[in-house]
């Protein structure tokens, strides 16, 4: 296409302004995007690209190369940090850009939006009728279009849901934790004099817990716990909790965390819970999800945010136990190459 081109870039390169200043011309300043926006990440990176219509930045993608991910059985690159102008012959030209791109290394399918694996900003939202809550990212929703027009397809289809009741079964809670305790755990909640320390279980214990989940690949934990040991001002202790057995092992965990875009202060996304497979306390995520309505009820919170959940997801199953509705819907793309 004439007046295109792509500009190749990486972080620290003098060029890097050009990609990092796109969302600037396509978002109002006060827009959601820049409380928490698709930025590149540096683990499995491989470079960030820019297109030029006339010398004019207006689009940008960020390209990935993790060796674990895969998609159908196939290895799959991805594409993050996309931002583009509205207009169908840019969103070609870059798109087409990353397809071949990615044919060039030998890749079988392209993923996107996905800033290298699902342990960092993945998916685009389907509406934006809502605030955005806090780490949920936030785009023009004719990204989605742009993506399908140029031979994407929907491969996961995602959800938030809502709680506004509050409600959970307080007597099946109760006889769990007892009968839990009788089996020898331990549950308490963040350690923030060993902050660090904790993460690291929680990094172990994801690792494992999450294995079996659509796309993933594994977080080196030191990794994890950069990621995370930075928001440790941002986490209450009395919404994290950790089950342990009588060894000190992690065997669960709940992590909630304020929404700190919601003005009121009323509410609260769980954003993970997960169990060892392995573990002997069957029940112990709806236990915990219990656990954690209870103390928001009683720390005056009037809200749950049950954030980012597959649709197959057995978390699916968990979130319906209690009175919710879907607000939010997400969708991640796939390209054959």
């Amino acid at each position: 296409m004439q007046g295109y081109k792509i500009i190749k870039t990486q972080l620290k390169d003098i060029n890097y302004k050009l990609f990092e200043d796109i969302p600037k011309k396509l978002y109002k300043k006060d827009s959601q995007r820049f409380v928490l926006g698709f930025e590149p990440v540096e683990t499995h990176l491989e470079a960030c690209y820019v297109l030029l219509k006339d010398k004019e930045p207006v689009g940008r993608f960020s390209f990935y190369e993790n060796s674990e991910l895969k998609y159908k059985d196939k290895p799959a690159a991805s594409i993050g940090s996309y931002e583009c102008i509205n207009d169908a012959e840019a969103s070609k030209a870059l798109l087409n850009y990353a397809i071949s791109l990615a044919k060039s290394k030998n890749y079988k399918w392209l993923l996107g939006p996905m800033e290298g694996s699902t342990w960092n900003n993945y998916r685009f939202s389907n509406q934006n009728d809502y605030q955005n809550f806090f780490l949920e990212p936030y785009h023009h929703l004719y990204y989605n279009n742009q993506f399908v027009d140029n031979g994407f397809s929907v491969i996961s289809k995602y959800f938030s849901n809502l709680d506004t009741a509050l409600l959970f079964d307080e007597k099946k809670n109760i006889e769990l934790g007892k009968y839990f305790i009788e089996k020898g755990l331990v549950l308490r909640s963040l350690d923030v004099d060993n902050f660090e320390e904790d993460l690291f279980k929680i990094g172990e214990l994801s690792n494992k817990a999450f294995s079996a989940n659509f796309l993933y690949t594994p977080i080196k934990v030191d990794e994890f716990v950069k990621k995370y040991k930075n928001l440790g001002n941002l986490f209450s202790p009395k919404l994290i909790w950790i089950a342990e057995d009588q060894q000190g092992d992690i065997q669960a965990f709940i992590f909630a965390v304020e929404d700190y875009n919601d003005t009121s202060g009323k509410t609260v996304i769980i954003k993970s819970v997960a169990r060892l497979k392995s573990s002997i306390f069957k029940g112990i995520g709806s236990y915990l999800s219990g656990k954690v309505i209870q103390l928001s009820k009683k720390m005056g919170y009037t809200r749950i945010i049950h954030a980012f959940m597959i649709a197959d997801n057995n978390s699916v199953q968990m979130s319906e136990e209690y009175v919710v509705n879907t607000f939010k819907h997400y969708a991640l793309y796939g390209k054959k190459i």
